[in-house]
């Protein structure tokens, strides 16, 4: 599958992922990511908001491609508009939008931002994105995206459902459907509709963007991780061929799990030995206190208004 918009889409195949594709093979230059929502705000920008949700707006160099890719759009247009514009961030020339999963609050803002963004605009995600999403505490509420695929649609966004992952630019890729191999990380309180019956749902539609930073490693941005940041980080490692992991920034749904969860989250996480970890949105205070126990001053919780050098 190859994009129009920028040139910059490659579906990579599963049966050649040992291959790879030369697109994420070539060298990234640089790489910032702006933090836009995240639940908390930064303390040195007071123009900032806190929200609960995520958006990461990320600006790419090669040296012959630049790139401005969007992942996620936090919780609504408002906010997600507000910060954006308070950072100073260009949201219309946006080369892709990534959205890691089908709940509210990482895509709640994109009717606003699609507005923003000169003509249409590509739109990553997994099929499963539009799938009921329901959770049951403390009744039965609807979780998903506020708006139809139609409606995004006609607003200009190109949605591409790609369920395995894609090189979107020079050493940049999803990682999408996870495997879910650690028996620790569970998908727990979420409910879907799927063929007439209501069943729990394990949010098959989790991914995340793997980047190889030359010279550094892999850097594993993520929305929640409702797969399991190990899970995730894992298979970022597998697909893309690169094991040193440099940076691990995201949500690690770690909000409500047990210490029994937590502890070997952080236990894992010490093994891998990123340089950067930093924890945001659904990790939960606990958990941001014992993984920063564990691993010391590289892990740093997030704040919307934060800029990170990678």
């Amino acid at each position: 599958m190859h994009l129009n918009r920028s040139g910059l889409l490659t579906q990579v195949r599963t049966s050649g992922l040992s291959r790879q594709s030369s697109l994420f093979l070539s060298m990234l230059q640089d790489l910032r990511l702006t933090i836009v929502v995240e639940n908390s705000a930064s303390l040195s920008n007071s123009s900032v908001w806190a929200q609960h949700g995520l958006s990461i707006f990320l600006e790419l160099n090669s040296g012959s491609e630049r790139m401005k890719l969007l992942m996620d759009t936090g919780a609504t247009s408002e906010v997600m508009l507000h910060n954006a514009d308070a950072l100073y961030l260009d949201l219309c020339h946006l080369d892709l939008i990534c959205l890691s999963h089908g709940h509210y609050d990482h895509t709640g803002g994109l009717m606003g931002v699609l507005q923003r963004v000169n003509g249409r605009v590509c739109v990553l995600a997994h099929p499963d994105i539009f799938a009921p999403k329901l959770k049951e505490r403390p009744t039965l509420q609807f979780i998903g995206p506020p708006f139809t695929r139609t409606q995004a649609e006609a607003a200009g966004a190109i949605m591409l459902d790609c369920q395995g992952p894609a090189a979107v630019a020079p050493g940049v890729m999803t990682t999408g459907e996870v495997p879910r191999l650690e028996t620790f990380e569970k998908v727990e309180g979420f409910w879907t509709v799927k063929d007439g019956q209501y069943c729990e749902d394990c949010i098959p539609d989790d991914l995340a963007l793997s980047i190889n930073l030359p010279g550094k490693g892999l850097a594993v941005i993520t929305g929640c991780a409702h797969a399991g940041i190990i899970n995730t980080i894992r298979h970022a490692q597998k697909i893309t061929g690169v094991e040193e992991l440099h940076a691990v920034i995201g949500g690690f749904h770690l909000m409500g799990a047990d210490e029994k969860r937590i502890d070997a989250t952080a236990k894992a996480l010490q093994k891998l030995d990123p340089a950067i970890v930093r924890p945001g949105h659904c990790t939960g205070q606990k958990a941001v206190c014992r993984l920063q126990e564990a691993l010391g001053e590289r892990c740093r919780p997030l704040a919307a208004g934060d800029s990170i050098q990678l």
